[in-house]
């Protein structure tokens, strides 16, 4: 198999500044002035270069696997560098995981970088919209689309019990996450009008009855964008960060 690992130059750590100065016990000293700019784009640069290294290795991983499913022989070195896709879009991914903290999303960044070179991937002009949609959206946004794929069988899975004849689609989230506030609500009916204005979902917020609720609310469109993220099975989708049920 070749060797992607070569593609990624090594990591040369650049000095902790921050901890540098905590060390010397004199993080007292208030942080104004030309030298707390010195100090912060410094240990900005610092964790913008660890992020991409981190980001280069995912894309190897991702070289390596994308190899092994499509065959031993069935990708080289050589087919990648030569790919200009690839490339431009590589650089892209590349500078929008270094400024992004959430890990899942240079995940789907890393999957989007060898979207080029797979077999079978979606046309050009929709793997570049796709691509946007990976910056742009969120993992509520994500969440919403595996969870509308499948709510009957998500829920099954999940082993939640909807005890309503009937609601909005809000209410059967409820049952999900009992704690949802008022802002959190305003929040999920702004990413699926967003997701419904991507054309990916279609999910009406009025009232009916539950067997119109768990229906499939996602477009084929919204299907084929998750399968290009490589999400697996919808029905085992996890919660995003703030909207874990309570234990």
């Amino acid at each position: 198999m070749a060797d992607f690992e070569n593609l990624v130059p090594p990591h040369e750590p650049a000095e902790d500044t921050l901890t540098t100065v905590i060390g010397m016990g004199i993080d007292t000293i208030p942080l104004i002035g030309q030298a707390a700019g010195r100090l912060l784009d410094h240990a900005i640069a610092a964790r913008a270069a660890q992020r991409r290294h981190e980001f280069d290795l995912a894309i190897v991983s991702e070289l390596r696997r994308l190899a092994e499913d499509q065959g031993l022989d069935a990708l080289t070195v050589a087919d990648v560098v030569a790919s200009d896709e690839f490339l431009a879009t590589l650089a892209r991914t590349q500078r929008e995981a270094a400024e992004t903290a959430s890990e899942s999303r240079r995940r789907r960044l890393a999957l989007a970088a060898v979207g080029p070179l797979k077999r079978g991937a979606p046309a050009r002009v929709e793997r570049a919209d796709f691509l946007r949609l990976v910056v742009e959206l969120d993992e509520l946004h994500i969440w919403l689309l595996n969870f509308f794929a499948d709510p009957a069988g998500w829920l099954t899975a999940h082993h939640i019990r909807v005890s309503i004849t009937g609601g909005s689609p809000m209410t059967v989230l409820t049952h999900i996450v009992p704690e949802l506030r008022s802002r959190d609500i305003a929040i999920i009916e702004t990413a699926l009008t967003t997701l419904e204005q991507h054309e990916l979902a279609s999910v009406s917020l009025r009232t009916a009855t539950l067997r119109v609720l768990l229906q499939p609310g996602i477009s084929e469109r919204g299907r084929r964008f998750l399968d290009y993220l490589g999400e697996g099975p919808s029905v085992e989708a996890k919660l995003p960060s703030g909207f874990e049920q309570s234990s």
